[in-house]
C-alpha cells in the first residue's frame, strides 16, 4: 500500500509525502496559477465570487470593494502553497494555505479546460486528457487535505 500523501500527525501539524515530480507540477501550477490572476485572466473567473447575477451595477460596487482584497488572499494562500512545498510537515495555518492554493489551482484550470461538475474524464487521445489527469491529482490532494483537516475534530 502507498503511504497516504497528507496526513495529520498531531493537532497543529501535517506529514506531507509527495513524489518530487508530483511537487515540481504543483509548483508549475502555482505560477500558472498565480500568472492568472495576477492577469485578471477569464480562467481566474471562478475564484471570485458573483454577488449579483441580476444588477450588472450592483456587481461592480461588489467587485470594486472585494476584488483586491481576494486578490491579495489568493496571492498570500498561493506564496505560502509555494514556500512550504518543499516541506515534510506542514503547520496548520500552512494547510490552511494549501487548501485555498489547491483550490484556486483546481478551479483556475477546471475553467480553462471548461470541465463541467458532472463531466466523464475524455479520452486518452483527447488534447485536454493531460490536464484532466492533473485536475484530477488536484482533487484527490485537496479532498485528502479536507479529511485529514477534519480528523481533528474526530478525535
Amino acid at each position: 500500500m502507498a503511504p497516504q500523501e497528507i496526513k495529520r500527525i498531531d493537532q497543529r501539524r501535517f506529514k506531507i509525502d509527495l513524489h518530487p515530480q508530483v511537487r515540481q507540477l504543483l509548483l508549475d501550477l502555482k505560477e500558472m496559477t498565480l500568472s492568472h490572476v495576477e492577469e485578471g485572466s477569464p480562467a481566474a473567473k471562478r475564484i471570485y465570487p458573483i454577488a449579483y447575477q441580476s444588477s450588472p451595477e450592483m456587481e461592480m460596487d461588489f467587485e470594486r470593494l472585494t476584488r483586491e482584497p481576494l486578490t491579495d488572499l489568493h496571492r498570500q494562500n498561493l506564496n505560502i502553497f509555494e514556500s512550504s512545498l518543499s516541506k515534510s510537515e506542514l503547520s496548520e495555518d500552512e494547510a490552511h494555505a494549501w487548501m485555498g492554493a489547491l483550490n484556486d489551482m483546481r478551479l483556475v484550470l477546471g475553467t480553462a479546460l471548461d470541465i463541467a461538475e458532472d463531466q466523464e474524464a475524455p479520452d486518452e487521445n483527447d488534447p485536454n486528457y493531460d490536464g484532466y489527469v492533473v485536475y484530477d491529482l488536484l482533487t484527490y490532494l485537496q479532498g485528502m487535505l479536507i479529511e485529514e483537516m477534519q480528523a481533528k475534530e474526530r478525535g
